[in-house]
């Protein structure tokens, strides 16, 4: 064991995640499921949902059907997501079967999951959910996920809103309370000024946008008086998502996301419009024109510079996720993405596993993003699944906005810990034909290798040219996933070399 990283890395913790890590594990190898008995009633007075609202039901449901399609069966993510009650759309006539035989359909979050898409379901119409609804929001709230925080502990308490929105009685009110809540206390907490989900994963952001989203409107439809706070945290989150929607309406997949694991944007900025809690013209860089336009979203420490449908980047120069909940952080400090003509061209190495393998490994690494590595360490300490020791710290330094080119400039100490303590400065500098990047370490003597990760396809399609600065760019072939576990050809650049003080590089792309 490396004790000096595990203390690096529990040093991080937020005090509740380690108190409360010996009730969840109690709790867990009790391994008995809430009962059934007694469920409180559900309501059926409702006034007819909107269009988006039935829309959004039956996209997830196929969402899921493809998304379990493509996790391997018998894995404990299959299982997981087989709990999740995404076979629930909008059809009454589609049978909602019991999941409760399964090994972890009581753990919080699948109960979390499924209790929200139950609750759904019961607004639609669909008769006979009680027990399967009181089973879901029992579980919640005997297991909160206090240990873990973050997007579980939010999923936790829009399941209970969403559960005790659609029932009757007393039980169904503590549901409701004890949700309401916890909201009032983690949406504060996990949703940034700029509106971006504190874990910094587009995917992440969605899921949770979306389950507000949906909290909201089976509040207002049971006719419960909804915060302000909700509707206040659902606007910013969607200005959010618009900013970082691509030409292709897809997001950035830095850190843990996948094209597949949460819902569509446009369906989400959807709902939002039908609940009055949207408005695409008020949102900064929507626009779709080809003037150049800069989107600094700066408490996610994102940068979008554009030219309309030509050229649309996205730079990674923030925080590399929540101070205490790291778990879907990569090490992939100053990457980007870039869209050509509307096409992701330069990409994001994706998700390709979330066990503690060498294909998790390999998804994290400072190797397989679009970024320098130093000493062939990773920028972040990421090990095992979910876990980060030493971590990055990335700063904007400069944005310029010019008629004819967008740049942005940033540097982060993620390699303090090299003798010398070295730190990466890159510069991107955009126009409509041309990326150019330059790369700039000061301090220390390592070896040093630049990355450049293509879709092979876009790479083809779009004649893109690659010139290396200062450095030799050898081409190998690669993968990424756009969706979980899904893999793509890509074409990988990388100069390599070694340096003693200081070292100057890049790229150079044109189509």
């Amino acid at each position: 064991m490396n004790l000096p990283r595990v203390a690096r890395t529990l040093s991080q913790l937020h005090p509740m995640q380690v108190l409360a890590r010996p009730i969840a594990l109690a709790g867990r190898a009790r391994g008995r499921g809430p009962t059934v008995a007694l469920p409180p009633s559900l309501r059926s007075d409702f006034a007819p949902p909107s269009a988006p609202f039935v829309a959004f039901a039956n996209a997830e449901r196929e969402r899921g059907r493809a998304r379990l399609a493509a996790i391997p069966e018998g894995s404990l993510l299959h299982v997981y997501e087989n709990a999740y009650g995404y076979e629930l759309g909008a059809d009454p006539a589609v049978p909602a079967p019991s999941v409760w035989d399964g090994p972890v359909a009581s753990h919080p979050f699948p109960a979390s999951v499924r209790a929200r898409r139950l609750a759904v379901a019961t607004r639609l119409g669909r008769p006979g959910l009680e027990a399967e609804l009181a089973r879901a929001c029992r579980a919640i709230a005997l297991g909160l996920e206090l240990h873990l925080l973050a997007n579980h502990l939010l999923e936790n308490a829009i399941g209970l809103v969403c559960g005790g929105a659609v029932a009757r009685g007393l039980e169904a009110e503590a549901w409701w309370q004890l949700g309401s809540r916890l909201l009032s206390w983690q949406l504060p907490e996990q949703f940034l000024s700029d509106g971006g989900h504190f874990e910094l994963s587009a995917s992440y952001h969605l899921a949770l946008t979306a389950g507000l989203l949906e909290a909201i409107e089976l509040s207002q439809a049971a006719g419960r008086e909804v915060p302000e706070l909700w509707r206040v945290t659902a606007r910013k989150a969607m200005a959010w998502a618009a900013a970082v929607r691509a030409p292709d309406g897809t997001y950035p997949l830095f850190n843990d996301a996948a094209l597949d694991s949460a819902p569509e944007i446009d369906r989400v900025l959807a709902l939002g419009a039908a609940l009055d809690l949207f408005d695409a013209g008020a949102t900064p860089g929507a626009t779709a024109d080809d003037q150049p336009t800069v989107v600094h979203l700066a408490a996610t420490g994102w940068v979008i510079l554009r030219f309309g449908e030509r050229a649309w980047l996205a730079f990674d120069a923030g925080m590399d996720g929540a101070a205490y909940q790291p778990g879907h952080v990569h090490a992939d400090a100053l990457t980007f993405e870039l869209w050509i003509d509307g096409e992701r061209a330069v990409v994001d190495y994706g998700v390709s596993s979330y066990v503690a393998d060498r294909d998790r490994e390999e998804t994290r690494a400072t190797r397989a993003h679009n970024t320098v590595e130093l000493g062939g360490v990773n920028s972040s300490e990421v090990w095992s699944a979910f876990r980060v020791g030493r971590r990055a710290h990335a700063q904007i330094r400069r944005i310029d906005h010019a008629p004819s080119s967008l740049a942005a400039e940033a540097e982060h100490d993620g390699y303090r810990f090299l003798q010398g303590a070295p730190v990466h400065r890159r510069k991107l500098q955009l126009s409509e034909r041309e990326l150019v990047i330059r790369d700039d370490v000061t301090g220390g003597r390592t070896s040093v290798c630049s990355r450049l990760r293509l879709d092979e396809a876009a790479f083809q399609r779009r004649s893109i040219a690659i010139e290396g600065l200062q450095l030799a760019a050898e081409r190998s072939p690669g993968v990424w996933y756009p969706c979980f576990r899904q893999a793509r050809a890509a074409v990988v650049f990388s100069g390599r070399g070694e340096f003693r003080g200081g070292w100057h590089g890049g790229f150079r792309l044109r189509w």
